[in-house]
């Protein structure tokens, strides 16, 4: 990752930031290992994927740089049972809770199958976040 894309990644941050514009890097697949080096990017957010630790990512991200993910699009979001989707809102809205730099997002593309009552109880719990008591 150092030596073929760090530094390409860093570069087209550069470049957006000259531009005024904001840079999000998406990576799939577990990013562990190299979560430390993305951040030399420069990025502003990341896009990750469910596979990627979601502590480790809090850890590392959650005062500079805004994470959007981490829910599975296919066992989860396009699969999975309502419930199922809720259960893991809940899960990374609990670890994100101390940090505005979060944005509740499938990990990667969703697939166009995904039943809508999975996305509308996505927005539901994540707009409702914490529950009342």
């Amino acid at each position: 990752y150092r030596k073929y894309a760090l530094p390409y990644e860093k570069q087209m941050a550069d470049i957006a930031h000259e531009s005024g514009l904001p840079y999000a890097l998406h990576i799939c697949g577990d990013t562990a290992p190299i979560l430390a080096d993305m951040t030399l990017t420069g990025a502003d957010a990341f896009e990750l994927d469910y596979k990627t630790d979601i502590i480790k990512i809090h850890h590392i991200c959650k005062d500079s740089i805004t994470l959007f993910g981490t829910i599975d699009p296919s066992a989860v979001l396009a699969l999975g049972a309502p419930e199922q989707v809720e259960e893991k809102a809940v899960q990374l809205l609990s670890v994100y809770g101390d940090s505005p730099r979060f944005v509740m997002s499938a990990g990667c593309a969703i697939p166009p199958f995904t039943p809508a009552e999975n996305i509308e109880r996505l927005v539901k719990v994540t707009t409702h976040y914490p529950p009342a008591a």
